[in-house]
């Protein structure tokens, strides 16, 4: 900051020593920096409006151009949407297609494990018809031996009481 204040004290002395040595008199050289001062001001003025003009047109071209790009975005998203759905429109019947083709074999495949889960369970019964009638068979056999031999114990523990009555009473 000081050399800044040094720039500014090196101006206004070599602005008083130009007053100093100029070769017109002050009145003179008042009438003279008087008019460069208005003329000055007049630009700055006639400059200012310029650029308060070209800044209101600046800010109306932006304006419109905001709006044309804004419309044209709208514009643009709704053909993308339109896209979309076409596309999706497009792609629907193909994927429907697959969705049956897949619920297509689901379904063979079910069938296909059905008929061998009744192939398996008319194997199963097959095989129970077989093994039944034979264990059936032993069964019977084993019931009619069980039959014969509590029939024989029946009648070996007839023949002991009947043995033991005849001992009792012959023990008498």
């Amino acid at each position: 900051m000081a050399r800044f204040g040094y720039f500014i004290l090196g101006g206004i002395v070599g602005a008083i020593g130009a007053l100093f040595m100029a070769p017109r008199s002050g009145e003179e050289t008042r009438a003279i920096v008087a008019d460069k001062a208005t003329s000055i001001a007049s630009d700055a003025q006639s400059w200012g409006n310029q650029a308060l003009k070209e800044g209101q047109e600046f800010a109306q071209q932006a304006t419109e151009k905001g709006q044309e790009l804004a419309s044209g975005a709208v514009a643009k998203g709704q053909e993308v949407i339109k896209n979309v759905q076409d596309a999706a429109s497009n792609v629907m019947p193909a994927v429907s297609e697959k969705s049956d083709e897949l619920r297509e074999k689901i379904d063979a495949a079910r069938d296909r494990i059905a008929a061998q889960v009744s192939k398996n369970a008319d194997e199963a019964a097959k095989k129970a018809d077989e093994v039944i009638p034979a264990a059936t068979d032993k069964a019977e056999d084993a019931v009619k031996e069980a039959g014969n031999k509590a029939s024989d114990a029946v009648d070996g523990t007839k023949k002991a009481v009947e043995d033991l009555a005849a001992a009792t009473k012959h023990g008498k």
